[in-house]
Order: C-alpha cells, then sequence, then structure tokens
C-alpha cells in the first residue's frame, strides 16, 4: 500500500499577504492618505482664485498648506499609528516576535508614512493641473515639491516614536499643536535660526529656493527623524551609536540653512524684465504675466488711442512699483485673485481707468493740499477723459447723486464744477485738445499754476 502522496500547491492556491500589504491595505495607512488629500485639496480650492495663474504662487501656496496644515496633521497620524500595539495590548506579542524592533517598526510605520506622502503628492499633482491652463511664463519647482514631500515623511515617522514612548491617549492632539507651533512661531522672530522652519520662506511670489535648500530642509528634518527611529529601534544599546551618522547629517544641513539666511532664497529672474506690445505709447508687463499682455493692450486701447500725437505724454506703461522715468506712466499692479482672477482681467474698465489715474496723479507727491484741491479738478477731467468708458462714467454719476442726496450746497457745487470742465475737454476739436493735453502734460509733476493750463 503507497502512502498518499503529500498535496501540492495549486494555481488557487493563495499565498499569504506580506505584512506590508496587509497594513497598506487593511491599516490606517487608506484613512491616512485620504486625510491629507482632502484636508490639502480643500485648502487649496478655497484659496484657488489667489494662486491659479501662476507657478511661483501656487508652489509657494501649497508650500505654506503642506506644512503649516500637512505637517502637524502627519504628526497626529504617525503618533497615533505609532501607539496602536500600545492601545491593543500587544507589547509583549511585539517583544517576543523574530523580527528585529527596526524590521517591526518599518513593516508597521512605512505604509501609513507612504500613505501620507501619497496624498500630498495627489493634492499636489490637482493643484499644478489647476495651475498650468492659466500661467503666462515660468514653470513648477520639482525640488521644492520633493522637500516637502520628505519633510512630510520625515514628521510621520517621527511622530510614529512619540506614539510608541508617550502612554497617553491625547498625544497625538498635543503632538499635532506643538508641531504647529514649532512651525509657524519662528516667523515672527528675526533671528537667521528661524529658517530651520519649513514654514519660513525668504519671501512670496517672486521668491524661489536655491536649488539645494529644499534638500538641505529635506535631511535637517528627515535627519532628525531618522536618527530618532534608529535609537528607539536599536537592538542592543550599543547600536545607538548608529543614529549619530543621520544626526550629524541633520546638523550639518541644520547649519548650513541657518548660515545661508535670507541668502537661500532668490528672486525669479523673470520677474525683473518687462514685455511690450508695439502700440504708442507702448504697454508693458512683467515677463511673469507675459500671457496677459494682449488683454492688457486692449484694455488700455482707449487710453492709449486718445494719446495719439499729444506731446510730452509718458511713451511707455510699465508693470513696476514706481515709475522709473518721467517719461514712463506705472501700470495698475496685477494682483492674483484681485485684478486678474484665473488669467483673466476682471474688470478691464476699472483696471483703465486707474491706469489714466496714475498718469493725473504726480502731483500727489510734490504739491501740497492747497495746490490739489486747486489742480485737482484738472487732473480729475483729464483722468475721466482719457478712461471715457463705463467704470469712469458710473463713478460720475455716484458722486452726482451722492452730493444732490446730501443736501450740502458746496458740495453740489463742486461737483458740477468737475462735470463743467469734463464736459470743456470733451468738447472740445481734436487739434486743440490735442495742444491743451500736450501743455497738460508738460506741467505733470509741477504745482506752479502759470505752468498747468485751465479749463
Amino acid at each position: 500500500m503507497t502512502a498518499p502522496a503529500s498535496p501540492s500547491p495549486g494555481r488557487g492556491a493563495r499565498r499569504p499577504h506580506h505584512p506590508l500589504a496587509s497594513e497598506a491595505r487593511h491599516g490606517s495607512a487608506p484613512w491616512a492618505a485620504l486625510a491629507v488629500f482632502v484636508a490639502l485639496a480643500v485648502t487649496m480650492a478655497s484659496k484657488a482664485k489667489w494662486w491659479q495663474g501662476s507657478w511661483n504662487e501656487a508652489q509657494f501656496t501649497l508650500h505654506t498648506a503642506a506644512t503649516l496644515l500637512g505637517g502637524p496633521l502627519a504628526a497626529a497620524i504617525g503618533c497615533r499609528h505609532g501607539g496602536r500595539e500600545r492601545r491593543a495590548r500587544m507589547d509583549g506579542l511585539r517583544d517576543s516576535a523574530v523580527r528585529s524592533p527596526l524590521a517591526q517598526f518599518a513593516v508597521s510605520v512605512l505604509p501609513v508614512t507612504v500613505a501620507v506622502v501619497l496624498g500630498y503628492a495627489l493634492a499636489a499633482a490637482g493643484t499644478l493641473l489647476a495651475t498650468w491652463p492659466y500661467t503666462s511664463a515660468g514653470r513648477p519647482r520639482v525640488l521644492l515639491l520633493v522637500g516637502d514631500a520628505l519633510f512630510l515623511a520625515a514628521a510621520t515617522a517621527g511622530a510614529a516614536v512619540v506614539g510608541r514612548l508617550v502612554r497617553w491617549r491625547p498625544a497625538s492632539l498635543v503632538l499635532a499643536g506643538l508641531t504647529y507651533v514649532a512651525l509657524a512661531l519662528p516667523d515672527y522672530h528675526g533671528s537667521a535660526v528661524r529658517f530651520l522652519s519649513p514654514a519660513v520662506n525668504g519671501g512670496v511670489g517672486e521668491a524661489l529656493p536655491v536649488w539645494w535648500q529644499p534638500l538641505a530642509m529635506a535631511g535637517w528634518a528627515g535627519g532628525v527623524a531618522v536618527a530618532a527611529v534608529l535609537a528607539y529601534a536599536a537592538r542592543r544599546p550599543s547600536h545607538r551609536c548608529f543614529a549619530l551618522l543621520p544626526l550629524a547629517v541633520a546638523l550639518s544641513a541644520a547649519v548650513l540653512l541657518v548660515q545661508a539666511g535670507g541668502r537661500a532664497w532668490q528672486h525669479d529672474p523673470a520677474a525683473g524684465r518687462q514685455v511690450c506690445d508695439d502700440s504708442t505709447p507702448r504697454v508693458c508687463v512683467n515677463a511673469l504675466d507675459q500671457g496677459l499682455l494682449p488683454q492688457v493692450s486692449r484694455a488700455l486701447s482707449g487710453v492709449t488711442g486718445r494719446l495719439a500725437g499729444v506731446r510730452n505724454a509718458p511713451v511707455r506703461f510699465e508693470d513696476l512699483p514706481r515709475a522709473t522715468r518721467p517719461d514712463e506712466a506705472q501700470l495698475p499692479q496685477l494682483f492674483l485673485g484681485q485684478s486678474v482672477v484665473r488669467g483673466e482681467l476682471t474688470d478691464p474698465e476699472r483696471f483703465a481707468w486707474e491706469a489714466a489715474a496714475g498718469m493725473t496723479s504726480s502731483r500727489l507727491d510734490v504739491c501740497g493740499d492747497a495746490d490739489l484741491a486747486r489742480f485737482g479738478r484738472i487732473d480729475d477731467a483729464v483722468r475721466d477723459w482719457l478712461a471715457s468708458n463705463g467704470y469712469s462714467e458710473r463713478r460720475r454719476a455716484y458722486w452726482a447723486r451722492a452730493a444732490r442726496e446730501s443736501g450740502d450746497g458746496r458740495r453740489i457745487a463742486s461737483v458740477e464744477a468737475d462735470a463743467r470742465a469734463f464736459g470743456h475737454l470733451a468738447s472740445m476739436d481734436d487739434e486743440r485738445r490735442r495742444d491743451w493735453l500736450s501743455r497738460y502734460f508738460a506741467s505733470v509733476g509741477s504745482c506752479d499754476a502759470r505752468k498747468v493750463p485751465q479749463l
């Protein structure tokens, strides 16, 4: 009688799942990824109009959300996950396991750490995709994204060590609060030590980190986290010396960040360059906003058309904080979320009116109140005639209505005098008006009544 053959595993036999796969599927990792993604996605969506249209603004907003919101959230997730075995009273089983403490820690914490990074990566991808259709120039900074991802991984792993050591249920909430304070508080101090916080940067909008700054920040945060993990999970006390290497990396990165300080951030070279059209006067915008130039030119076409043939008028509109030459006029600044939303001018008529106002406001800096009262009516008439659009008409109608409703005789008389000055300028024939405007622009910035033509 022959012995029965031992059963051999067939094709349908199920292989046991690797512990990492089980943790990733059935542990808290999916919920961690979802929590990070939802928190960052909701935050970014609520501020979308302030960053869509600029790679720099989009990435700085994402960076701020990832550090000040994602950092405390990752710390809370890691701390709570780290104390899981203790809450389930599995400490004894863990101590008797065959795997080393480091392997046990990696199997438990690695899936949730990857999940936190995955949640951030999905939010970052959504942010970049939502920015791409509206950008004019520039590119996303990949190293900044990598640095934030490594910071979140370090925060999760380091907090898991705290969760293993601290036997207190509210520890995760307290650690999240402390993490937020540690990240946000240095921004209110002037010393270079503040640059050790990942949430602190050298500026916003036009400021960019040098290529090594995100890597140094990742070395600082990651080195501390890895050192904590190795010191905690060492099989023998003598093995804790291995934590000195990542600690040395962290200290070296910290010294580099502190010594560099604000020099680790630089202005975008494109931010100082102007891109112009071929109109007369020329209309120029910042190179970072060059995609908006056709819209800006159309919005100012009425103003530039009315300046045709006028001598002494500005020959160039520039998108600068302050015009640098007498023949340059300051263009209204293109603020994301205000004058520009998702690559579109929100109010072209108001934009044109503000551009005209910038050409006639030079006396504000050099003349006293008495002079402004004397010349203000003339300046306002020129401004409203250059704009000559619906926004200008609505403003004049509003002030006239407000004066009538107030019943103040002086105020009504002033509004009527303004209307007569505007009507006089508008009623001139083209040649006479060009001559009058030429004399007017020759007097801009002067407080001498003899140089300012009257209406």
